[in-house]
Protein backbone atom coordinates (compact mmCIF):
# COMPACT_ATOMS: atom_id res chain seq x y z
CA UNK A 1 0.00 0.00 0.00
CA UNK A 2 1.02 3.36 -0.60
CA UNK A 3 1.62 3.73 3.64
CA UNK A 4 4.30 1.41 3.19
CA UNK A 5 7.64 3.06 2.79
CA UNK A 6 10.32 0.53 1.19
CA UNK A 7 14.31 0.84 2.25
CA UNK A 8 16.48 -1.08 -0.47
CA UNK A 9 20.16 -1.63 1.45
CA UNK A 10 21.61 -4.56 -1.25
CA UNK A 11 25.29 -5.00 -1.01
CA UNK A 12 26.63 -4.48 -4.91
CA UNK A 13 29.74 -6.73 -3.91
CA UNK A 14 28.14 -10.35 -3.29
CA UNK A 15 29.03 -13.32 -5.38
CA UNK A 16 26.77 -15.04 -7.67
CA UNK A 17 24.58 -16.98 -5.46
CA UNK A 18 24.22 -20.91 -6.93
CA UNK A 19 20.78 -21.64 -6.15
CA UNK A 20 17.61 -21.71 -8.01
CA UNK A 21 15.90 -18.05 -8.29
CA UNK A 22 12.10 -19.41 -8.76
CA UNK A 23 12.33 -21.13 -5.00
CA UNK A 24 14.40 -18.42 -3.28
CA UNK A 25 12.22 -15.73 -4.97
CA UNK A 26 8.62 -17.69 -3.49
CA UNK A 27 10.74 -17.67 -0.11
CA UNK A 28 11.26 -13.98 0.00
CA UNK A 29 7.70 -13.32 -1.18
CA UNK A 30 6.30 -15.20 1.50
CA UNK A 31 8.79 -13.76 4.30
CA UNK A 32 7.68 -10.11 2.59
CA UNK A 33 4.28 -10.66 2.54
CA UNK A 34 4.12 -11.79 6.54
CA UNK A 35 5.67 -8.43 7.01
CA UNK A 36 3.73 -6.17 4.97
CA UNK A 37 0.14 -7.29 6.81
CA UNK A 38 2.17 -6.94 9.86
CA UNK A 39 2.87 -3.20 9.25
CA UNK A 40 -1.43 -3.12 8.55
CA UNK A 41 -0.62 -0.89 5.27
CA UNK A 42 1.72 1.85 7.64
CA UNK A 43 4.91 1.27 8.26
CA UNK A 44 8.66 0.71 6.89
CA UNK A 45 9.45 -2.22 5.32
CA UNK A 46 13.57 -3.02 4.78
CA UNK A 47 15.25 -5.34 2.36
CA UNK A 48 19.17 -5.97 3.19
CA UNK A 49 21.55 -8.35 1.74
CA UNK A 50 25.46 -8.64 3.11
CA UNK A 51 27.83 -11.25 2.92
CA UNK A 52 28.67 -13.34 6.29
CA UNK A 53 32.14 -15.03 6.61
CA UNK A 54 33.07 -18.20 8.70
CA UNK A 55 29.38 -18.76 9.02
CA UNK A 56 28.06 -22.00 10.32
CA UNK A 57 25.23 -23.57 8.53
CA UNK A 58 23.46 -26.43 10.61
CA UNK A 59 26.32 -28.42 11.07
CA UNK A 60 28.62 -27.43 8.39
CA UNK A 61 30.93 -24.45 8.32
CA UNK A 62 31.14 -22.13 4.98
CA UNK A 63 33.71 -19.24 4.33
CA UNK A 64 31.36 -17.59 2.81
CA UNK A 65 27.32 -17.35 3.23
CA UNK A 66 24.38 -14.56 1.72
CA UNK A 67 22.48 -12.83 4.35
CA UNK A 68 19.40 -11.32 3.17
CA UNK A 69 17.05 -9.19 6.56
CA UNK A 70 13.51 -8.66 5.93
CA UNK A 71 12.74 -6.00 8.47
CA UNK A 72 9.74 -4.22 9.61
CA UNK A 73 8.37 -1.72 11.88
CA UNK A 74 4.79 -3.40 12.40
CA UNK A 75 3.43 -4.69 16.04
CA UNK A 76 5.67 -8.12 16.19
CA UNK A 77 5.36 -11.97 16.73
CA UNK A 78 3.07 -12.37 19.66
CA UNK A 79 4.45 -14.54 22.17
CA UNK A 80 3.07 -17.20 21.84
CA UNK A 81 3.38 -18.22 18.44
CA UNK A 82 7.25 -17.51 19.00
CA UNK A 83 7.64 -21.10 19.07
CA UNK A 84 5.70 -22.78 16.44
CA UNK A 85 6.09 -20.20 13.72
CA UNK A 86 7.55 -22.16 10.85
CA UNK A 87 4.79 -25.17 12.10
CA UNK A 88 2.35 -25.07 8.93
CA UNK A 89 -1.14 -24.00 9.60
CA UNK A 90 0.29 -21.68 12.68
CA UNK A 91 -0.93 -17.80 11.88
CA UNK A 92 -1.64 -15.09 13.94
CA UNK A 93 -4.11 -13.41 11.55
CA UNK A 94 -7.73 -14.80 10.82
CA UNK A 95 -6.81 -14.37 7.42
CA UNK A 96 -4.03 -16.37 6.97
CA UNK A 97 -3.32 -19.55 5.99
CA UNK A 98 0.04 -20.22 8.25
CA UNK A 99 1.69 -21.56 5.15
CA UNK A 100 4.17 -18.98 4.26
CA UNK A 101 6.91 -19.24 7.12
CA UNK A 102 6.35 -23.00 6.51
CA UNK A 103 6.98 -23.26 2.96
CA UNK A 104 9.97 -20.15 3.05
CA UNK A 105 11.89 -22.42 5.60
CA UNK A 106 11.48 -25.65 3.48
CA UNK A 107 12.66 -23.76 0.81
CA UNK A 108 15.41 -22.06 2.17
CA UNK A 109 16.16 -25.12 3.67
CA UNK A 110 16.36 -27.48 0.50
CA UNK A 111 19.65 -24.54 -0.35
CA UNK A 112 21.38 -25.91 3.12
CA UNK A 113 20.04 -22.22 4.53
CA UNK A 114 18.35 -21.33 7.37
CA UNK A 115 15.98 -18.46 8.48
CA UNK A 116 16.49 -16.69 11.96
CA UNK A 117 14.66 -14.52 12.75
CA UNK A 118 13.72 -11.89 16.11
CA UNK A 119 10.45 -9.82 17.15
CA UNK A 120 9.68 -6.85 19.45
CA UNK A 121 7.41 -4.23 18.85
CA UNK A 122 8.43 -2.30 16.42
CA UNK A 123 11.11 -4.81 14.43
CA UNK A 124 10.70 -7.58 13.48
CA UNK A 125 13.81 -9.45 11.20
CA UNK A 126 13.69 -12.75 9.42
CA UNK A 127 17.54 -13.10 7.87
CA UNK A 128 17.45 -16.24 5.14
CA UNK A 129 21.15 -17.16 5.62
CA UNK A 130 22.04 -19.00 2.39
CA UNK A 131 25.54 -20.58 1.59
CA UNK A 132 28.06 -19.99 -1.05
CA UNK A 133 28.87 -23.64 -1.82
CA UNK A 134 32.16 -23.41 -3.64
CA UNK A 135 33.50 -21.71 -0.44
CA UNK A 136 32.25 -24.98 1.39
CA UNK A 137 34.73 -26.02 3.89
CA UNK A 138 35.72 -30.09 3.93
CA UNK A 139 35.62 -31.89 7.20
CA UNK A 140 37.10 -35.14 7.66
Amino acid sequence: GEGVRLIKDYDPSLPRLDADPELLIQALLNVGRNAVQALDGSGTLSLRTRILRQCTLGHRQYRLAVRIDVTDDGVGIPAELSERIFLPLVTGRSDGTGLGLSIAQSLVHQHAGLIEWQSQKGCTRFSLLLPLRETEYKHS
